[in-house]
This record gives C-alpha cells, structure tokens and sequence, in this order.
C-alpha cells in the first residue's frame, strides 16, 4: 500500500474512533474531508468514493453525503456525473471564464443592491469586513476565506432578485475554494489586509448609493483580484 493510501486510511480511521464525540456527525466529516483536502491527501480531481467513507468510518452513505453536500456547496468538491464527488479542480481557461461571469454578475448584483438594499443592511456587509480585518491582522486565512464568502453570499442576497445569489454560488465558489487551497498548500502570500480594504470599498461604494463610482470600484477590485490570481496560477 503507497504512503498517501496509508495516511489517507489512518485518517478515516482517526475520525472513525472520534465520532459521536460532537454533533452534528456530518460536520465532522465534512471537516475532516476538507482538511485533507488542504493537507494534501486529497488532491484536484480525486474521487471521494462515498460508500468507502461510509465504511471505513463506519456510518451510513447518506451521512457522507450530506457531508459532501455541505462541501460542494463550499465548492470544494463538485458532483459529476457517472465518477460522483470529485474534489474541484480548474484550468487556466476555466478560471478566466469563470473571472468573466463574475465581474459581469456580480457588477449587476453591486447595482442591484444599491437600488434595493436598505442602509442596515449594507452596514451589515461593513460588519463583515470589520471581521475580515481582524482575520487579516491575525493571518487567519482559514477565517479568512469563510468571511470573504460570507462577504459574497450577503451581497448576492441584497441585490434582492432570487437568481443571482444560484448563479453567482454556482460560478465562483468552486473558484474560491480551488484558489484558496491552492494558496494555502503553497504557501503564497495573499494581501489579506489589501484585500480586505477592497471589500471595503465595495460596501461602501453601496452605502454611497453612487451607481457609477460603485460600477468603477467593482472593475478595478475585480481586475486586481483577477490579475494576482491569474499570476499565481501560471507561477
């Protein structure tokens, strides 16, 4: 048996004698599976076999898969048909065709939400960048990443129409979640802080309620991000 099947075993095993000891079980294997993910044992495009989960750990499949669920969701993994869950991988021209998507929806949805969304709610947004500068600070980049999409998925819902906040989910998250392993298993240094002000401006360029300085705010931010992520991606 190879290193990484043993590692992979010891793992499943190790979660296997811990469950039952927190709820909600599917969390926890969730959590499991997403560490391996970021450690390395699970790579871009590996299967995740539920019915060897369910037994080497020793629960029932559907356990497993409200787990992968909640991990597709967080774009970790996505589900293809005839292989199942594989863990998300992307090319060089997916990521740009998925940056493209994004900088015209989520423009659209930035306008949206200064037309619909009311201040409270906007200040809400500015409340999780407050974390995500704390987050910053600290160099949580774990705490990091689920603020930067709590960011998003807020945003999305203050557009106030139903579509978007599917389609944008859909789009981006598996981009984040592969760009966000990518960075972590090689160690490159995101600006977190830089970052973090550019979400800055974004909510605040809402609260402005100002169309075309939002519009031009979103661009730029949208462009740096594309342009770091897309240097990295070739490095």
């Amino acid at each position: 048996m190879q290193a990484a099947d043993t590692r992979f075993t010891i793992r499943l095993e190790a979660l296997s004698n811990s469950l039952g000891r927190r709820a909600p079980m599917a969390d926890q294997i969730a959590e499991s599976i997403r560490d391996m993910i970021v450690a390395g044992e699970l790579n871009p495009g590996d299967r995740i076999v539920e019915s060897r989960f369910a037994r080497q750990i020793g629960v029932g499949q559907p356990t497993v898969r409200e787990a992968l669920v909640a991990l597709e969701h967080q774009g970790l993994v996505v589900r293809k048909a005839n292989q199942g869950c594989v863990v998300t991988t992307l090319t060089r021209a997916e990521i740009c065709q998925i940056l493209r998507i994004r900088a015209e929806l989520e423009t659209l949805a930035i306008e949206l939400a200064i037309e619909s969304a009311a201040d409270a709610d906007v200040r809400k947004l500015l409340g999780v960048t407050d974390a995500m500068r704390r987050a910053a600070a600290e160099r949580n980049v774990r705490e990091f990443f689920g603020l930067d999409v709590q960011f998003h998925e807020t945003l999305w819902r203050l557009s106030g129409n139903s579509l978007l906040p599917r389609l944008l989910a859909q789009a981006l998250m598996p981009l984040l979640a592969f760009l966000f392993i990518r960075n972590l298993r090689n160690h490159l240094q995101i600006d977190m802080k830089d970052s973090a002000a550019a979400h800055v401006e974004i909510a605040e360029a809402i609260l402005s309620r100002d169309k075309r300085k939002a519009r031009k705010v979103a661009k730029e931010k949208f462009q740096t991000f594309a342009d770091d992520h897309l240097q990295w991606f070739e490095g």
